[in-house]
Order: C-alpha cells, then structure tokens, then sequence
C-alpha cells in the first residue's frame, strides 16, 4: 500500500478516541512482517503499545 494510502487513513483516525499515530518505516513494504528486519518494526510497535498501555482495573471484570 502507498505511504499516501497509509497517511489518509491515519488523518481519518484522528477522529477517533483511540490513541493511533503515523510512523513509516522507510524502505519496508507490506510484506514487512515476513522480511529480514521485522524484529525491529515488532519492536517499535510494542515499545509504542507499551507506552500507552492502561494497566488500570476498570470494569465489573477487574480483579
């Protein structure tokens, strides 16, 4: 998918409450996840899901 593509849907996004942010791994296509490297891109996106993690109990679920 183009950057472009990715970009528009990210702008659209921003309506959202959901937390979500823009990052392009330059040189990295869709098949990111299946290419030497990925580790990296797995990295930055649990370092990312990390840093905006609720670990707060919320809910008749909470423990």
């Amino acid at each position: 998918m183009p950057p472009a593509v990715n970009k528009s849907n990210a702008k659209h996004s921003r309506k959202s409450s959901a937390v979500t942010e823009y990052y392009e791994f330059a040189g990295r296509d869709h098949w990111t996840c299946t290419a030497p490297g990925w580790e990296a891109v797995a990295d930055h996106a649990l370092d990312w899901a990390l840093a905006f993690a609720d670990t707060k109990p919320r809910g008749k679920h909470a423990f």
